[in-house]
């Protein structure tokens, strides 16, 4: 048997060992939860990959649990530690050279683990793709694995499990093979000296975006929607602009101070495409059109994952998809809102939270009685319980105790999110919000579902000419110029009974008429004509649309 020496056997045909792990944390703190491999030379076959069992006293947190999608129930079909790594350390072992030379990304965080599981130095070889990746790109801006493969051309799934990761690192380590030839590092022994070469860190690189700047340059001052676009025409971010050019460059001027998530997007956007609209209106309506359409990875609002419209009964205790002479009331978005205002109205330390993560019942139950000494719908007895909490979050509303505009669709009662420790005062102001929150889905589902059918004529802020647009069943059936004292006419579809415009809502035409009730406050606050015709009453205008739109 001839043993090939990996020290000169060339990267391009070298068979390697691609490993990533997921865990709650570093080790030795973390405790692992998913370990995945997969033997690669020029081709990626399918990883092979186990979840971990936790221990009896082991959690989740929740932060873990969403970036991963891996719950706690999941792990109930985890195996042993060992018993994987016995698997991994197998087909390690079947790898002509040995040690087997191992590709892991960012391997740092994998190295403890891999050191527990083999009770000490692991026999592996392992060299780090984040580290070469440093040395080829020094100035891109970010190099996760997710901005490297999409820099290079790869998605990488919005979870972060492990058999997407190493499939994702062995086509990072072959696209770094073709350049690491270019540098003439062309076998593992080379790599090796190379990555041992000292690099000078002291001076941190100017940021070099992957987009041509002449590219983005040239982009018109228009309204519109633009396209972040990786090198294989995935699209990674759908964004509006009342100018495309100012508004797209933006995203590039500066040096400091630009959060993670946007740094990781931009070092994968290498084209863009765009669309000039007539005015930034129909530029928000055409840009939730083409998030539904893309389903960009880096858009988290106005997608459609995970959501679903739903219908509810007048007390908000039962709700179903489609609505009925029982559940009339929608749409509505938001099922954590549902579920805890129901909770709410029970007096149940649910409407906060659940398990661990929420108020204990005695801190529960402290703010819960201050809520009811403060507010005296409360304790009107000859309402329903839904009611008394509706009439406090409207009059709540009307105080201006909103603190900041509220979107009823962010499931976002989440008010352990951030927590350190519940008061009966926190209990209290997180109770008062959720009622706040219910009050306003109510009343936004009203608002919408009239505008199902509707008109609309407006001027753009130092605009000289109107638009006109008319809705039907909840679509945009015509946008044309019109005259700045044109009264919307009555739209099609105004005689449609109300039941029948709650049938016609989707995820897309109620985040387009959401998108639609924005942009009118936008203009209204602005002072800039507009008039809206819902069905075939009297057009709002002026104080009339400014009294309505600040209830919704």
């Amino acid at each position: 048997m001839v043993i090939c020496d990996p020290s000169v056997l060339p990267l391009s045909q070298l068979e390697v060992l691609v490993i990533d792990c997921q865990a709650t944390g570093a080790a030795p703190r973390g405790h692992l939860l998913e370990i995945a491999w997969a033997r690669s030379r020029t081709t990626v076959i399918h990883a092979r990959a186990h979840l971990i069992a936790l221990s009896r006293d082991e959690k989740i947190p929740p932060a873990v649990a969403r970036i991963t999608g891996i719950s706690e129930s999941m792990m109930r079909d985890g195996v042993d530690a060992h018993l994987a790594w016995s698997e991994l350390a197998d087909d390690a072992a079947r790898l002509t050279p040995q040690p087997a030379p191992t590709v892991i990304h960012f391997a740092r965080f994998e190295q403890p683990f891999l050191r527990i599981l083999a009770g000490g130095a692991p026999p592996l070889d392992i060299v780090c793709t984040h580290d070469i990746a440093r040395r080829l790109f020094p100035e891109l801006p970010r190099r996760s694995l997710r901005a490297l493969a999409g820099y290079l051309g790869r998605g990488v799934g919005s979870l972060r499990r492990s058999a997407d990761h190493v499939e994702a690192t062995a086509f990072l380590w072959q696209e770094l093979v073709h350049r690491l030839e270019d540098e003439r590092v062309a076998t593992w022994g080379a790599l090796r000296e190379w990555l041992a070469t000292p690099v000078d860190s002291r001076k941190r690189p100017r940021r070099v975006w992957p987009m041509p700047r002449e590219m983005r340059l040239s982009l018109p001052k228009r309204p519109g929607v633009y396209r972040m676009l990786r090198t294989s025409g995935d699209v990674l971010y759908v964004g509006k602009a009342s100018s495309l050019h100012d508004r797209v460059n933006s995203h590039f001027r500066k040096q400091h101070g630009v959060d993670e998530r946007t740094l990781e997007m931009l070092s994968q956007a290498r084209a863009i495409s765009f669309n000039v609209t007539a005015t930034p209106l129909e530029a928000a309506l055409l840009e939730t059109d083409e998030i539904k359409r893309h389903r960009p990875p880096y858009n988290l609002a106005l997608t459609i994952d995970d959501r679903a419209i739903w219908f509810a009964s007048p007390d908000l205790n039962e709700r179903s998809p489609r609505p009925s002479q029982r559940c009339p009331l929608g749409p509505l978005v938001s099922v954590v809102t549902l579920d805890q205002f129901e909770a709410l109205g029970r007096a149940d330390r649910a409407a906060l939270a659940s398990g661990r993560w929420g108020p204990d019942p005695a801190t529960f139950r402290a703010g819960y009685e201050r809520l009811c000494a403060t507010h005296r719908e409360l304790s009107r007895l000859e309402l329903a319980p839904h009611a008394r909490l509706l009439r406090m979050g409207t009059r709540l509303w009307r105080e201006g105790r909103r603190g900041r505009d509220v979107d009823d669709d962010q499931d976002g009662m989440e008010t352990d999110r951030g927590v350190t420790a519940w008061t009966p005062e926190l209990v209290h102001v997180s109770l008062e919000w959720l009622a706040l929150r219910a009050a306003l889905a109510c009343r936004r589902a009203m608002w919408l579902t009239r505008l199902v059918d509707a008109s609309v004529v407006w001027r753009e802020p130092g605009a000289a000419r109107a638009r006109l647009m008319v809705i039907e069943r909840g679509e945009i059936v015509l946008g044309s110029d019109a005259d700045p004292n044109e009264t919307p006419p009555i739209p099609p579809g105004y005689q449609r009974p109300m039941m029948d415009c709650r049938e016609l809502f989707t995820i897309a035409s109620f985040d387009r008429l959401r998108v639609l009730t924005t942009e009118l406050k936008r203009l209204v606050w602005a002072g800039t004509p507009v008039a809206l015709r819902l069905r075939s009453g009297p057009a709002l205008a002026d104080d009339r649309l400014a009294a309505a739109l600040w209830w919704v």
